[in-house]
This record gives structure tokens, C-alpha cells and sequence, in this order.
């Protein structure tokens, strides 16, 4: 061991007293610089805690505003919700009074023209609306009970687009032109069934008419037929929808 490093050899050279004081200095320059150190860690510990307080701040407001938000966005949500249940009450109110008054007429024309229904089945209505693209079409069927009685009626739908090209008479399945599977043809009613699609006009046909077939297979028999011309279904924009069954 070298003798630079023992306590003794300083104290032989030196002097003890001399030591001692250095040893002192040493110690109080020790704990200065250990001082200097904690006061920069406090220093730097205090501002990591201001920045998070300042951060912690703006979080508490960010969620404040958010939860504002959702408190009005909750207020629209059940002014929409209440809004959108008048709204549907008048649509049932308005659909009850139009089945209402298609079901008195159907009755009358059960007795003035009796060959537009068959085992209580009428054909109600078939509409065709101009969609915005060029020969795209939408059309509407109504297929109506009429008995009061209200039992259960099944049967299949068959609808055929007529027309002319280039003076030739064209004959096509507007169910197949929709893209209706076979199986959504056929119907089990109480009220009603109605059918709607969408298809486009083959090219060059001059539209005439639609002749619509409806078979009972249940509930009741026969054949069911009626014709539609153009002119007479042909109307403005259409919403496109979906088949349903009225059994209510």
C-alpha cells in the first residue's frame, strides 16, 4: 500500500493538528456540496411537481368541458329521441287512418267490381318512382286483406314488366329486374304484404304497363290478376324500402 494513502504518513509529515483541520475541511466541503445537491434535487423536484399540478389542472378542465359536452349532447340526444317518438305516433296514427280507408275501399270494391279480389285478397296499389339515375326505378306493391275475419293468408307474388322494343312486345320479370329471391315472392299476410325494390329499365323498352298475378295457396285459393298501365303508376323520386308483412 502505497504510504500517499495512510492517515499516519500525513501526520509524520505534517503534523497532527494540520490533518485534522484538513480532514475537517474535507468533511465541511463534503456536506456543502452534499447541501448544493439537495437543494438542486429539491428545487427540481418542486418544479416536476408544479408542472404536473399545471398539468393535473388542465386535465380537471379538459374533463369538464367534455363532461359539458356529453351533458348537452345528452339534452339533443333525448330532444331527438322525443321528437323522433311524436313523429313515429303520427306516422302509425296516419298509416292506421290509410289502411283504414284502403281497407273501405277494398270493401266497396269487393261489391262493385268483384273480380279485383280473390278469397278476401285484393291488389291494393303498385306505384313506380323515378329514381335519380338514368332507368333506375323504384317500385312500391301493396298486396291487402279485406276479410274481417283476419286469418292468415299465403300465397306468391309474380309481377311482369310489359313493353316495346322497336315495336316488338317484351315481357319481363321486374321481381328477377329488382333482384327479389324466389323465396321473398311468396307472402303469409293477416293485413298486408308489401313488396318494394329497385331495378333498372332494359335498354330500348318502351314501358306499357305491369300485370301483376297473385296465387293464394293457403287460407284461401285462386288466381288473383291486374293490370297496371305506365301512365297510371309512373310518378316523381322515390325512397327505396324493403318487403313486409302486415300481421297486426
Amino acid at each position: 500500500m502505497k504510504p500517499y494513502f495512510n492517515l499516519k504518513y500525513w501526520q509524520q509529515r505534517w503534523g497532527a493538528f494540520p490533518v485534522f483541520v484538513l480532514l475537517i475541511c474535507v468533511a465541511v466541503l463534503v456536506v456543502y456540496l452534499a447541501y448544493l445537491a439537495g437543494v438542486w434535487h429539491a428545487k427540481a423536484l418542486k418544479e416536476e411537481v408544479s408542472k404536473q399540478s399545471q398539468q393535473l389542472e388542465e386535465l380537471y378542465q379538459r374533463l369538464e368541458q367534455m363532461e359539458y359536452q356529453r351533458h348537452v349532447l345528452q339534452v339533443e340526444l333525448d330532444i331527438e329521441r322525443s321528437a323522433n317518438q311524436s313523429l313515429q305516433d303520427e306516422l302509425s296514427a296516419l298509416q292506421n287512418d290509410n289502411y283504414g280507408l284502403r281497407r273501405d275501399l277494398a270493401f266497396y270494391q269487393k261489391i262493385m267490381a268483384p273480380e279485383l279480389q280473390e278469397s278476401g285478397v285484393t291488389i291494393d296499389s303498385l306505384t313506380v318512382t323515378q329514381n335519380r339515375s338514368e332507368n333506375h326505378f323504384h317500385f312500391s306493391l301493396a298486396v291487402l286483406q279485406i276479410e274481417q275475419r283476419r286469418n292468415f293468408v299465403q300465397g306468391n307474388v309474380t309481377v311482369e314488366l310489359v313493353g316495346r322494343i322497336d315495336g316488338k312486345k317484351k315481357r319481363y320479370d321486374l321481381l328477377q329486374l329488382a333482384n327479389i329471391a324466389q323465396d321473398d315472392r311468396s307472402f303469409s299476410m293477416r293485413y298486408f304484404s308489401l313488396y318494394e325494390g329497385d331495378f333498372f329499365m332494359p335498354e330500348g323498352l318502351a314501358p306499357e304497363g305491369v300485370e301483376v298475378k297473385v296465387r293464394i295457396t293457403k287460407g284461401g285459393n285462386g288466381t288473383l290478376d291486374r293490370t297496371f298501365f305506365w301512365k297510371e303508376i309512373s310518378r316523381g323520386d322515390a325512397n327505396p324500402g324493403v318487403r313486409s308483412d302486415g300481421d297486426t
